[in-house]
């Protein structure tokens, strides 16, 4: 059993890995597409129709992709002044109930995405812009992000189990 765990735990952390990774290239990709977008509208006068719609797109993936590597290490909101105030039990039921909140809106969140994601290839939906560009892609972003959010809330519970 423990190996088994050890091996979610592995598995968690290198797929939030790898989300964060692909969000770092979107986020740098979505710096060049910005200053491409701006030089060839002030420089070269002749604006790109699809550079504001692509970089939609790439900030979609940034912040998807890292929304469970954020959790993982422990960047994300928590009213800190409260936290670290409160008692030793206190703080263990704040983050019993935080991890349980977590969970719950990750089954929403990837329910909603997916029930988002099948429509949109049911039905063929594409952007209204000239891109035409499938929206099953963006809103697939959706449940994977819920899905990374999920894992790193059950390696920070493995972890702190084999610690404390």
């Amino acid at each position: 059993m423990k190996y088994a765990l050890r091996i979610l735990m592995i598995i968690s952390f290198r797929l939030n890995k790898i989300g964060v990774v692909i969000s770092d290239f979107a986020l740098v990709a979505l710096m060049i597409l910005t200053v491409y977008a701006v030089f060839t509208r002030y420089v070269l006068e002749r604006p790109s129709v699809h550079a504001l719609e692509v970089s939609q797109y790439l900030l979609l993936v940034t912040s998807w992709m890292s929304m469970g590597w954020v959790l993982l290490i422990g960047r994300h909101v928590r009213m800190e002044a409260f936290y670290n105030i409160f008692p030793d039990f206190l703080k263990k039921i704040s983050d019993i109930t935080v991890k349980f909140s977590i969970l719950l809106f990750c089954g929403v969140i990837f329910w909603a995405g997916s029930v988002n994601v099948i429509t949109a290839l049911d039905r063929g939906y594409r952007s209204s812009s000239l891109l035409s560009f499938p929206m099953w892609i963006p809103y697939g972003l959706i449940p994977i992000g819920g899905i990374l959010l999920f894992l790193s809330v059950i390696y920070i519970s493995l972890k702190d189990r084999e610690q404390g």
